[in-house]
């Protein structure tokens, strides 16, 4: 959710913090901040708003420094003004803080520290922990005033930590919120130049720069390697390198990974938004994923450390579009593999004392791989003695890492918050593992085989001329309803989780009241919401519900609602019923049909958005990764 950057090298710091925290605005933001360590002071800015604003407050009031923390903030203690945007000082403007997560005992701990005299300047949870820190820190070792601090918070925290006295150390810690460390190529000094020269026990290395991130892209372009901090894990970072500590301060070998994504990677390109270009970006994305599962042309049993013949139950732990895939993970397995499936959302799961059967296996489905409530079903389940799979694109996050087996997706770095090809990947994922399931079960014979793998192979091709086909008819239906104030999504059996998630989308990016229903289940109740101005999507190929659904959608038309249809664009029997077809191709496996039919929904939520002039990359109240409960 709130992005975390911090830079120690021999650039401006101001200028990199500014750009991670450009690179960190999709989390969801609502006010941002920096600090810069100069001079024995700390020199604060900070703005309410977008970045802009606190550009706007550099450019009056410039600062100068190598070493620095920022701070993009989703208001969780306190309304998105400047007093409660990050970093706080303490009390003596020693020490500056920023934080991710919740500190739960923030209430007992503010008393405390009231009763001694220390004056609060904000509302939130997060300005205990600077001043938590000034009572320990002895001017001498930073370490020891964080260890100390760290034993008396309570909930969840990512936190960096800069010093006014000490301008060439940050201190890094978590526990439950993610926060990777970066550190640049060794380059060693040129002859003649000014720049600072950091030692390690006497001896020059010349300068390599070190960084603190929330998230990989914010690492970029500056650093070639990375560490994730495990849970329970502190960051030293300072002339000596970096250097690992546990809470008790006992000393850990970091493990760095090589930096393997590009600053391309995560640019918009030749796209007016993020989500466009990762809309477009939908071919390319399954062609990767269908390949990566497969070896001369047969599915690869997935190397998960779990036999998966025994397998007689699956748990799917998923939130918001993830939990979308899940449902129609739930049909795969049941038609593939006849494995028994429960769908949970994984905020409740954690809360209800599931039963634990043998021969049960738990999915944990996340894109960053750092959602809080997944992670913390995960862990539930880990805690009952269930395998857990996690299915991520992020193959190095704390779902991945907790994980038995990884299943990864391969999408590449998403950042519009409404998620678009990370939902395609992750249906066609749950698909080939319902398939690898059903294989080493024995259910599925080699022409069987061969028919799953030829479907899935035409998708992408069938999913790049779908968006293609159905884009003049999104944008003349886009402009038709973007005023509509709510619209309806209807869809049976494997269409009903496209119209959740269709529903979804226009609720998320262009904040339309929109709802998703069964359509069976629609004249239980909803249809009383039919009127001439309501805008029905139905989502209604020629699949085996495809009779059923043509009834459905007389049924809303008898009450003269507006009809837009999902299906096939030259059939005769859809037009005729709806006032508008989004046309889409068919699937030759209609279980994949679904990745099809939310392409025009999918870019029909960002059109209405674009007409309402929202902003499809970061919606209002909304944060990319949920790392908070």
């Amino acid at each position: 959710m709130c992005g975390i950057a911090g830079y120690l090298g021999p650039k401006d710091a101001a200028q990199v913090l500014l750009v991670a925290l450009e690179r960190l605005k999709y989390r969801g933001y609502d006010s941002a901040g920096l600090a810069v360590s100069e001079g024995g002071s700390l020199h604060l800015r900070r703005a309410a708003g977008k970045l802009q604003a606190l550009s706007a407050k550099l450019d009056a009031q410039p600062v100068s420094g190598h070493c620095g923390i920022a701070h993009t903030r989703w208001a969780t203690h306190g309304p998105p003004e400047e007093r409660n945007s990050h970093p706080h000082l303490s009390y003596d403007g020693r020490i500056a803080v920023v934080h991710n997560g919740i500190i739960e005992n923030h209430a007992a701990l503010r008393r405390d520290l009231e009763a001694d005299g220390v004056r609060f300047a904000s509302d939130t949870d997060t300005e205990v922990i600077p001043h938590l820190l000034a009572k320990h820190y002895d001017g001498k070792d930073p370490l020891q005033a964080l260890l100390r601090t760290l034993a008396m918070l309570e909930g969840a925290f990512a936190i960096a930590v800069a010093f006014a006295d000490r301008t060439d150390r940050l201190l890094a810690a978590r526990k439950g919120s993610p926060l990777l460390i970066g550190r640049g190529r060794d380059r060693p000094l040129r002859p003649g130049t000014q720049e600072r020269q950091y030692t390690d026990g006497g001896t020059p290395w010349g300068e390599r720069e070190l960084l603190i991130a929330s998230d990989l892209p914010a690492l970029l372009p500056h650093a070639s390697e990375y560490l994730p901090l495990e849970d329970g894990e502190i960051a030293d970072l300072g002339p000596h390198g970096v250097r690992c500590y546990d809470f008790r301060g006992e000393r850990r070998e970091p493990r760095w990974r090589p930096v393997e994504i590009t600053a391309s990677a995560v640019s918009k390109g030749n796209y007016d938004s993020f989500m466009a270009k990762e809309i477009a970006e939908q071919p390319e994305v399954l062609a990767r994923l269908i390949d990566s599962r497969l070896r001369d042309g047969r599915l690869v049993q997935p190397d998960l450390g779990i036999d998966l013949a025994t397998i007689r139950h699956v748990v799917f732990l998923a939130c918001g579009t993830s939990w979308h895939a899940a449902l129609l993970g739930k049909r795969f397995l049941e038609n593939l593999a006849r494995v028994h499936v429960e769908v949970d959302i994984s905020s409740e799961y954690r809360y209800r004392n599931p039963v634990a059967a043998g021969n049960t296996l738990v999915v944990a489905i996340s894109q960053s791989g750092e959602t809080a409530d997944t992670l913390a079903g995960l862990r539930l389940a880990k805690s009952k003695f269930l395998p857990v799979v996690g299915l991520v694109n992020v193959v190095t996050s704390t779902i991945a890492r907790e994980s038995d087996g990884v299943l990864p997706l391969l999408a590449g770095p998403e950042i519009g918050v409404a998620s678009t090809k990370a939902y395609t990947a992750q249906v066609m994922a749950l698909y080939l593992f319902a398939a690898q399931i059903a294989r080493a079960k024995g259910l599925l014979p080699h022409d069987a085989e061969d028919s799953c793998i030829a479907a899935a192979r035409a998708m992408p091709d069938l999913v790049a001329r779908t968006l293609q086909l159905c884009e003049p008819s999104v944008e003349e239906c886009a402009d038709l309803y973007a005023a509509a104030q709510a619209t309806v999504f209807l869809g049976r059996g494997g269409e009903h989780p496209t119209a959740l998630e269709g529903a979804l989308k226009l609720k998320e990016i262009a904040y339309v009241h929109a709802v998703g229903y069964p359509a069976g289940e629609f004249k239980h109740g909803p249809i009383a919401l039919v009127t001439r101005h309501l805008p029905v999507v139905c989502i209604c190929p020629r699949d085996a519900m495809y009779e059923k659904m043509l009834s459905n959608i007389q049924e809303v038309k008898a009450r003269a609602g507006r009809i837009i249809a999902v299906g096939d664009g030259a059939d005769r029997d859809l037009r005729d019923l709806a006032d508008q077809v989004l046309p889409v191709l068919r699937a030759s496996d209609e279980l994949l049909q679904p990745i099809l039919s939310i392409l025009p929904l999918q870019r029909y939520a960002y059109r209405v958005a674009r007409l309402r002039d929202c902003d499809v990359d970061q919606p209002r109240n909304l944060a990319k990764s949920v790392t908070v409960e």
